[in-house]
């Protein structure tokens, strides 16, 4: 049975995120581990992590979701074979200026909010949304749950620090 790292493929497209969160690799793994478990099953689907910078999101958001602008988290879930057998997940893009950004404006560490990003993707991965009242509803408690496994603030209450 293959274990989480052998799992999680991450690829650090802007390199200036080794310096910006230099533990993205525990913290990651960390956050997979947590989304699985507040879902009741075990890491089993390899997934794709590219640390990108807003330029690269950009350009993805502007590709895939007709969206001209960064934003901070991009979920691609994988389809075909591999993916009806299991085998494979999807991908998670994340922007690091605008993680930065968005971390700084909240007052918290940016791999906390790397951390909430990995579940946030994850989840969506994983066929949850946030289109609707309720969907959000669902979709934030399971992140809420998940960074209080780990020990971290709920990301949606108003003094997350």
């Amino acid at each position: 049975m293959p274990t989480l790292s052998d799992l999680i493929d991450i690829a650090v497209s802007d390199p200036k995120w080794t310096a910006f969160v230099p533990d993205y690799v525990p913290r990651i793994a960390g956050a997979v581990q947590a989304a699985c478990d507040v879902l009741g099953r075990a890491p089993r689907a390899e997934l794709s992590i590219a640390l990108m910078s807003d330029c690269q999101v950009r350009t993805l958001n502007r590709d895939y979701r007709g969206q001209d602008k960064p934003t901070n988290v991009l979920s691609f879930p994988a389809t075909g074979p591999a993916y009806d057998d299991g085998y494979i997940l999807g991908d998670i893009a994340l922007a690091r200026e605008t993680v930065a950004k968005q971390a700084q404006n909240k007052g918290i560490s940016a791999g906390e909010h790397l951390t909430h990003l990995i579940i946030h993707g994850y989840l969506h991965l994983s066929g949850y949304d946030h289109d609707t009242d309720e969907a959000a509803n669902i979709m934030e408690g399971l992140e809420t749950k998940a960074m209080t496994h780990l020990g971290l603030a709920n990301p949606y209450e108003e003094n997350y620090v």
